[in-house]
């Protein structure tokens, strides 16, 4: 039993690992994070970041938890501006503004 947890433990650091070992960057200076559209993109980018980081072995087998884990990362490591942008973006919340003048009519 205990031989089989551990066997379980070390499986899932190994097949973890990849992401781990490297740094993985994704432009998004050119995309507007307020909109759908480029909260899509870049989470486009990011995706294909983290399959390439998350790759393992000869078969290029992909684990979807580290591709997760980059995801959430890649996220957490924008501004907190665009972080903002972004998450209203995938929510589909609208920016609004609302002028009014600065003295009393």
């Amino acid at each position: 039993m205990i031989k089989t947890a551990l066997a379980l433990a070390a499986a899932t650091l190994l097949y973890a690992a990849p992401a781990a070992a490297q740094t993985v960057r994704v432009p998004f200076g050119d995309l507007n994070l307020s909109t759908a559209a480029g909260a899509e993109t870049f989470d486009a980018r990011t995706a294909a970041a983290a399959r390439e980081a998350c790759a393992i072995g000869p078969r290029a087998l992909v684990n979807d938890n580290c591709v997760r884990r980059v995801q959430q990362e890649a996220v957490r490591g924008l501004p907190t501006a665009r972080q903002d942008d972004y998450v209203r973006a995938r929510r589909g919340d609208r920016i609004l503004a609302m002028v009014a003048p600065a003295w009393p009519a």
